[in-house]
């Protein structure tokens, strides 16, 4: 289960550091950009950055525990092997999730963000988000964080002017 969102920014990708964007994030930034983001936090483990972040798609909650595996202003690849994904708020259940965050130069200083949330997940429980349409959740969700992130980074880069 893969969905991309996309946004133009309205700013040039050289001004753009998603590197830095997303390790200083705050909580409450987080859950401001998208109704289902609950909490969020960053930490080093191991010399490795990484991400908690806990959201509430489509009637499931999922707490990740991302691993940054490369990060640069352009671009930021995160992994949580080990995602928790609580059914119906009530079942538990592990599934690998990869976040990829990208931006690429646009014609007159405008640039394209990025968002690619991909869900790896056993059978029974890709047979269990079909029919709880787990999938049209997830593709609304990875739409709004989409463009809620790209009006955060576009406005810390104005503040910062």
């Amino acid at each position: 289960m893969k969905h991309t969102g996309v946004v133009t920014l309205d700013v040039p990708a050289e001004r753009v550091d998603l590197e830095n964007w997303l390790f200083t994030l705050s909580d409450a930034e987080y859950q401001a950009c998208a109704r289902g983001h609950r909490a969020a936090g960053t930490f080093v483990q191991d010399g490795t950055r990484g991400t908690v972040n806990v959201e509430a798609i489509g009637g499931h909650l999922i707490v990740q525990h991302y691993q940054e595996l490369s990060a640069a202003p352009a671009r930021v690849e995160m992994l949580s092997k080990r995602s928790r994904v609580y059914l119906f708020h009530l079942f538990p259940a592990t599934i690998q999730v990869r976040w990829t965050m990208a931006v690429e130069a646009r014609p007159e200083d405008t640039s394209e963000f990025r968002c690619t949330v991909e869900l790896t997940m056993p059978p029974v429980l890709r047979f269990l988000g079909a029919i709880s349409f787990l999938g049209l959740a997830i593709r609304a969700h990875t739409v709004e964080e989409t463009k809620l992130f790209g009006d955060d980074i576009v406005r810390k880069i104005r503040s910062s002017v």
